[in-house]
């Protein structure tokens, strides 16, 4: 075998090949620094050829509405369950829940990839992000996303599970003031804002323990504008039990979530009256617009005899109901689906914004139904989740 001839390509913490590399060995050389000193390079070389990608996907047509970032006195919000690597990299979930989809198209090392080409062709200013693995979020989301601007913090899911999420903002628009990890099942029995409706879930010792063991967290990030310092904005972001039979355990999670919320806000209200304090509340909600988290959401009631709260008779708890004052509605809408496999699609997805604080300025369009089932069902070779990210641009409104 002959000596290995090499061609620079590039430099940085990003290597963008091309088709010509397709068949290729690629190197990747290492200088370690600090300060003034530098220390010997390290180089390694790749144990497989560059392969070929999918070609145009369907999230590159989405950028062309993208190109430009948001507006002054606005900002772009971007929210994505991406699909944790601990779901997808199983047997079962090969061949039962994403049977349509490659094996080398659900492995991490290739969804990463068009993860981390998508996410940053949205140009958002605030990306929420569920399901999230740690290792991915600390390898390869911070590296990625540092390097344009978007400064980002993880917040674990409750449990042993190595996923959770994620909020990543642009540091020319938006400053951290604060950021917070709340295990909604820790906060329903010790904080005592909950301690009627924990007295009524005790009631019920089959719907105590299932809301004890769920290991729901809601990421609280408090930001401010960096164009106008006295708006600050409260985001949560949140990923609601998932089990088909458990539109209770969401509701009452929700419910939890839209409260804490709004304590916050109370809290910076307070202790800075001068400034204009606003909601942005995002995440995987798991619940279709028929159901009641949506309408908590949008119409600021549930009453203790919704039907959601009898559903699942054995957890049945009576005389809780949920209720807020703030003026909320979904920026993206209902589209007919956020989530598409091929055991269920629906709308799970939601960004919530103030309707008195913000106006909607621009909607991404989704892709086609077409794109989405040209592969039958998602995660496919071109989409590198089982959901589609919601992605709006808000503006501030005046006051």
């Amino acid at each position: 075998m002959g000596k290995i001839k090499w061609i620079e390509i590039g430099e940085g913490l990003a290597c963008r090949t091309t088709s010509g590399d397709v068949g290729r060995l690629l190197k990747v050389i290492v200088t370690p620094r600090m300060g003034e000193r530098r220390g010997e390079d390290t180089e390694v070389v790749s144990t497989v050829l560059v392969s070929a990608g999918p070609g145009e996907c369907p999230f590159e047509r989405r950028h062309q509405f993208t190109k430009d970032m948001a507006a002054e006195n606005s900002f772009r919000v971007i929210s994505y369950n991406i699909l944790a690597e601990l779901y997808a990299d199983t047997d079962h979930a090969r061949t039962y829940l994403f049977p349509t989809c490659p094996p080398y198209a659900v492995d991490m090392d290739y969804r990463k990839q068009l993860l981390i080409k998508e996410i940053l062709g949205y140009n958002g200013d605030l990306i929420c992000l569920q399901e999230v693995d740690e290792k991915v979020f600390h390898r390869d989301l911070i590296p990625a996303l540092k390097s344009e601007g978007l400064e980002g913090f993880y917040a674990a899911k409750g449990g042993q599970v190595t996923e959770g999420a994620a909020v990543f903002f642009r540091q020319s628009k938006l400053r951290i003031l604060e950021t917070t990890r709340i295990v909604l099942s820790k906060e329903l029995q010790s904080n005592i804002l909950f301690a009627g409706i924990w007295e009524r879930v005790q009631t019920n010792p089959d719907m105590a323990e299932k809301m004890s063991q769920r290991s729901t967290t809601l990421q609280v990030c408090v930001l401010e504008s960096v164009e106008n310092p006295l708006r600050v904005i409260v985001v949560g972001v949140t990923h609601l039990y998932f089990h088909p039979d458990a539109d209770h355990i969401r509701l009452l999670q929700a419910g939890i979530c839209i409260q804490i919320l709004k304590q916050v806000m109370t809290l910076y209200q307070t202790k800075y009256p001068d400034k204009d304090v606003a909601l942005i509340f995002c995440g995987d909600f798991n619940s279709t617009p028929e159901f009641e988290v949506y309408r908590l959401m949008t119409s600021q009631f549930v009453d203790f005899d919704d039907i959601d709260w009898s559903k699942k008779e054995s957890e049945h708890v009576t005389g809780i109901s949920l209720s807020h004052d703030l003026e909320l509605e979904s920026a993206c809408g209902c589209p007919p689906y956020t989530n598409y496999t091929t055991g269920f699609y629906g709308c799970l997805d939601y960004i919530f914004y103030q309707t008195d604080k913000f106006t909607v300025k621009q909607v991404i369009p989704m892709p086609t139904h077409e794109e989405v089932t040209e592969h039958i069902a998602l995660p496919s070779i071109t989409f590198p989740s089982d959901h589609i990210p919601l992605i709006a641009d808000l503006e501030f409104k005046v006051t």
